[in-house]
């Protein structure tokens, strides 16, 4: 698979969407994951509130009854992600929100000239003499 998806970033013009997420910094991609299962954190519980636990027995399957709780357990969890990947430098909320626009601005940057880097590497590629084999 991972071959396939090689072969079909080069043959586009634009890299492939798991090429450009293979790209992102590794504490990126753990907070975009982090962010997405605490997002998917009331569906499972309601998916769970509904098959498997409906008499809510269990204090999973109770939780599961208190959408709002829910919701709220899952907010605090990608928000203390947040806090644990990317910790404020100072206490104020304001400061805070400047030092994550400058790491998003530094990080979009980075990832920018990695994707042109790679677009000219590719370019570079396409348009090399080919070898040739030596005559014996």
């Amino acid at each position: 698979m991972r071959v396939e998806l090689e072969q079909r970033a080069r043959n586009d013009a634009s890299a492939s969407t798991w090429t450009r997420l293979r790209l992102l910094p590794h504490p990126v991609l753990l907070l975009s994951l982090l962010f997405l299962l605490s997002a998917l954190a009331p569906a499972v519980a309601e998916l769970n509130a509904v098959l498997v636990d409906a008499d809510g027995s269990t204090w999973l399957g109770a939780l599961a009854w208190h959408p709002t709780l829910v919701s709220g357990l899952s907010f605090a969890a990608a928000f203390g992600a947040l806090l644990y990947l990317e910790r404020p430098q100072g206490l104020s909320p304001v400061a805070y929100a400047r030092q994550l626009r400058d790491r998003l601005a530094a990080v979009q940057a980075d990832f920018d000239g990695a994707l042109r880097r790679r677009a000219h590497e590719e370019e570079e590629e396409r348009h090399a003499p080919e070898p040739h084999p030596s005559e014996p």
